[in-house]
């Protein structure tokens, strides 16, 4: 559609404001699959002859009344922004409210861009806004505009542009503060203005005191720093200076960076800024999210150190790995040898947190049949390797699998009176609760020839085991009255129903209708037709079965098996040479 085409079809919608805008809304959709793109020079060109008013047009949209695509106006009006004639300042109130109305959406990014190009076409325009947003009485929702009027100055004016930005950095509102900083560290500088602007930061790095502007200042250092390598050695020098670095406002701000930033940091700004995400709070899940994805960042350039400090750290700060979720993926499906040194390590240390850690994230693996092999490097005596064991069965306990391929993986490493104490702690009480998935998981090592003669012991132990359990399972003054067990089972299922009722609350099960039958093995339900009658149908049942197996100790043996556990669990490790 021509130009002059798209004006008159405007035209003939002038005649209420709601009309008007189902018109734009309908013309934008359609040159979204035409070649012609004229909707927004005609629109302007409409304004700028005052045939419509487009910036009281789009500036009274109420986004919750709105019955067009807000979002597709405001695109339409971004493009019209830069060729429009009219007073600064109505532009800009109409793009504050425009902003407030789009809330946090990232799509209201393109208003900015858009103001920056207006403001670019003539010098008036950008000191103008300026004067305009720091005369606001609210000065909040206007001064993300400030940055984008500094940076449409044009190159001649860069001096000019860098005395503007070091007001907004003296001025008293926070948010001015901020967009001074953003300004400077995105000006397009030549080197003797880059040194005017790194005395700037190096005077405010001293007194800068609000948490968000100290934020803003990091970043801006780091940019900075980007732009002119050879002044490393002074950002590193300055971010030790920079006030509230340990803030939640700064963490956020480094994880971000450390996230997502594509350009090499130098190895010792890193390890600085990586000092700073400690005592991270549960409750800043933006944090926690953002640090999920430094971990896998950091362990995939190799930088494995510097992961497990930062991963140790948040652990212990009470992050459950289940906050980590992109980066626990990521470290058993393809870093198992990581997985490895982490288990091995943390059930060493005995810190409670790392080992619940572990439990953490083994437990929420979807395979179910993980194998663990211990890190026999961070094990350099026999107690060591013998207490990781313990720690293993005491934490894993309910992933014997895990639990009993770390011991397999120790055993020979150890001494013969060792074997035995293994051996033991293999049998009970690990295989004696789980009967069924270890001795299938001992029976494909034996085939594949891993630890055959323990394994073999361990599946002759549990049989004779059996065999003695048989003989006094007919003894009368073993059983408990019939009246406890009805007792028990009523309260076990009792439990049970209340547990999987309280789980449904947040499953997916929530999303489909429950029928409870009284009797018989299917369900009828109508279908309506299209001519208001209603088709009976019936559905057959499907059964579906889930299985898993239960610890059998907890029914034989459950006092001394709670004892033990918790014995493993919290004993400490006592270095002899160092006691």
């Amino acid at each position: 559609m021509s130009l002059e085409q798209t004006k008159a079809q405007l035209l003939a919608s002038t005649e209420s404001e709601e009309k008007l805008l189902e018109e734009i809304d309908r013309l934008y959709f359609q040159e979204i699959q035409s070649d012609d793109k004229s909707l927004q020079r005609a629109l302007s060109e409409l304004h700028n002859s005052k045939d419509i008013n487009l910036i009281s047009l789009i500036g009274n949209i109420d986004r919750s009344s709105c019955e067009q695509d807000f979002f597709a106006l405001l695109h339409v009006f971004e493009g019209a922004i830069p060729l429009l004639e009219d007073n600064t300042e109505n532009i800009l109130n109409c793009l504050t409210n425009l902003t407030i109305q789009a809330g946090r959406d990232l799509a209201v990014g393109g208003v900015y861009r858009a103001f920056q190009d207006y403001c670019s076409l003539s010098l008036s325009r950008a000191r103008e806004s300026i004067l305009i947003i720091l005369n606001q009485h609210k000065l909040d929702p206007y001064a993300p505009f400030l940055s984008n009027a500094i940076l449409a100055y044009p190159k001649d004016n860069l001096v000019e542009a860098i005395q503007t930005a070091e007001k907004l950095i003296a001025h008293e509102n926070e948010f001015v503060r901020r967009q001074g900083y953003f300004s400077l560290s995105m000006l397009d500088v030549e080197e003797v203005q880059a040194s005017i602007i790194w005395k700037l930061f190096s005077i405010s790095a001293n007194n800068e005191e609000d948490n968000d502007c100290c934020a803003s200042l990091l970043r801006a250092v780091l940019r900075f720093g980007e732009k002119f390598p050879h002044y490393w050695q002074e950002v590193e020098g300055l971010l030790t200076t920079i006030n509230n670095t340990n803030s939640p406002e700064a963490q956020y701000t480094i994880s971000d960076i450390l996230a997502f930033q594509q350009a090499e940091i130098p190895e010792n700004i890193l390890l600085l800024l990586i000092q700073n995400l400690t005592n991270i709070s549960p409750e800043h899940k933006g944090i926690v999210d953002k640090v999920d994805h430094v971990l896998v960042k950091l362990v995939e350039k190799g930088q494995v150190d510097s992961a497990i400090n930062i991963l140790e750290s948040v652990i212990s700060d009470n992050v459950k790995f289940s906050s980590l979720d992109y980066f626990s993926s990521e470290l058993l499906s393809k870093h198992q040898n990581l997985v490895n040194h982490l288990v091995t390590k943390w059930f060493l240390s005995g810190e409670t947190a790392l080992c619940h850690g572990i439990l953490d994230l083994i437990h929420d693996s979807t395979d179910k049949n993980i194998e663990i092999q211990a890190d026999t490097a961070l094990l350099t005596d026999e107690a060591s390797k013998l207490f990781v064991c313990r720690k293993a069965i005491g934490w894993l306990f309910m992933r014997p699998i895990a639990a009993a391929s770390l011991i397999l993986s120790i055993y020979d490493s150890v001494s013969t009176q060792s074997h035995n104490d293994l051996e033991h702690a293999l049998f009970s009480p690990l295989f004696l609760s789980y009967p069924g998935e270890l001795s299938r998981y001992f029976q494909s090592c034996i085939e594949s020839e891993v630890q055959v003669q323990l394994c073999q012991n361990l599946l002759d132990k549990l049989q004779a085991y059996n065999a003695d359990l048989g003989q006094v399972a007919g003894l009368k003054e073993l059983r408990a009255p019939s009246e406890n067990v009805n007792a028990y089972w009523k309260q076990f299922n009792k439990s049970m129903s209340e547990a999987h009722e309280e789980a449904s609350k947040s499953s997916i099960v929530n999303l489909f209708t429950t029928q409870r039958l009284l009797y018989g093995n299917s369900s009828i339900y109508y279908v309506h037709t299209g001519n208001g009658e209603r088709v009976r149908q019936e559905m057959q049942m499907q059964s579906i079965s889930h299985s898993a197996e239960l610890p059998r100790l907890n029914v034989l043996d459950p006092e001394v098996l709670d004892y033990t556990l918790r014995v493993y669990r919290n004993e400490r490790f006592i270095n002899e040479v160092n006691s």
